[in-house]
């Protein structure tokens, strides 16, 4: 790892200029995790020698622009965010919380490129990342969309910053979605060791739980998750490893709310069930347990 100090080092850092893409964008938002940064947007060589890190540019070790490619095991290979991302990014995660181990750490940044830079790498890099049915957003669309239009008066400095902003925003929530699945681990395998019903895992606050849960549910006991929200309570169907659902809920609730939903289950205070019949809501632990009790009798056939 770096040595990262409390207070962050200045670095001079340097990119190119003229269109931007989110590979460039986001190692400058990796970056300024760590470091106080001026950045220089350039492709004069003079300048670019006279800075701390350059990418994107300039044929150094942050540049994918050469014909012999760096190349993760899945055979993607790396753009200048995958490049900034394996060099520095385990130092941002432990800045991002040092009480974090070594394992944690690592399981962490193979979250954020797994999940994140790999496919920043692959569109900057001209692979086809996935043929959709229906087209979708993907982050380096949305970031390429920061360019101002052709007609635009807009600086292009400006709108670069802007852009880096949004990949600082990403990259931390990427971050924290990881982190907090792996500070939830001890709490899921103390509810599941507790349970009363082996079908039912009953959390006392929500947290994401569905990683801990396939790992230490082996047998595929649990089919509903229970747990409170926002004064209500909720419960939850489960997928398998093979991602089906375990169970559904019942066809008749698809779609029903408060009274007519009460009137199908017999459950006073129950509120919603999901067209998807993945989730119901009930406005008492009482209410949802009842809820679970009629779903896990329920037969699909």
């Amino acid at each position: 790892m770096v040595n990262i100090d409390t207070k962050r080092s200045f670095k001079k850092v340097g990119t190119h200029d003229g269109r931007f893409h989110a590979d460039e964008v986001m190692a400058t938002a990796i970056l300024d995790k760590l470091f106080e940064l001026e950045v220089v947007r350039t492709r004069d060589t003079r300048k670019l020698g006279a800075l701390d890190i350059v990418y994107d540019v300039g044929g150094g070790e942050f540049d994918h622009h050469g014909v012999e490619k760096t190349y993760r095991e899945s055979g993607t290979p790396y753009a200048a965010c995958g490049l900034i991302w394996n060099h520095f990014g385990r130092d941002v995660i432990h800045t991002e919380d040092s009480s974090l181990t070594m394992e944690e750490v690592e399981s962490v940044f193979d979250y954020v490129d797994r999940f994140l830079m790999e496919g920043i790498d692959a569109h900057d890099n001209g692979l086809k990342v996935m043929d959709e049915i229906i087209p979708s957003m993907n982050i380096s669309a949305i970031i390429s969309g920061f360019n101002p239009p052709w007609y635009s008066e807009e600086k292009e400095e400006e709108a670069f910053y802007e852009a880096v902003e949004v990949g600082k925003a990403v990259l931390q929530n990427t971050m924290s979605r990881k982190i907090a699945i792996l500070k939830a681990k001890d709490k899921i395998i103390q509810s599941y060791e507790n349970r009363d019903r082996s079908e039912f895992l009953v959390l006392d606050t929500f947290c994401p739980w569905e990683e801990a849960l396939q790992e230490i549910d082996e047998e595929g006991e649990v089919v509903f998750i229970i747990y409170p929200d926002k004064g209500r309570y909720s419960m939850q169907t489960v997928r398998g490893r093979d991602g089906k659902t375990r169970k559904n809920l019942p066809k008749s609730w698809a779609g029903k709310e408060n009274e007519e939903l009460s009137a199908i289950t017999g459950v006073d205070d129950a509120i919603f069930s999901h067209t998807g019949r993945f989730i119901a809501v009930a406005g008492s632990f009482e209410g949802i347990q009842k809820l679970a009790e009629i779903a896990i009798k329920y037969n699909e056939d």
